[in-house]
């Protein structure tokens, strides 16, 4: 079945908040700023779930370094580009 409703979920990342919009149908992936305005859209290859994995790694590692957006919604795009399709259900 396909679900066509957004998955979203709103992370802290050096005390920014962003909204990850993820449509599971699509595979397109949005995040925004706190004004709502798109940061980026690209593709998520992979589950909703490993997503949300994705962002609490990237937690815990910004705790310890202090990267910053940009460096998180990079990580997130070089990881679309070069995943292997897998099944976007969650």
């Amino acid at each position: 079945m396909v679900n066509n409703r957004p998955c979203t979920a709103t992370c802290v990342i050096d005390g920014m908040p962003v909204t990850l919009t993820f449509y599971p149908d699509s595979g397109i992936l949005r995040i925004a700023d706190p004004s709502g305005a798109c940061i980026k859209e690209t593709r998520w290859h992979a589950s909703w779930r490993s997503l949300l994995d994705e962002f609490r790694r990237f937690g815990e590692r910004a705790a310890m370094q202090g990267p910053g957006v940009e460096a998180m919604v990079s990580r997130i795009v070089d990881s679309t580009d070069h995943s292997t399709t897998q099944s976007a259900l969650a």
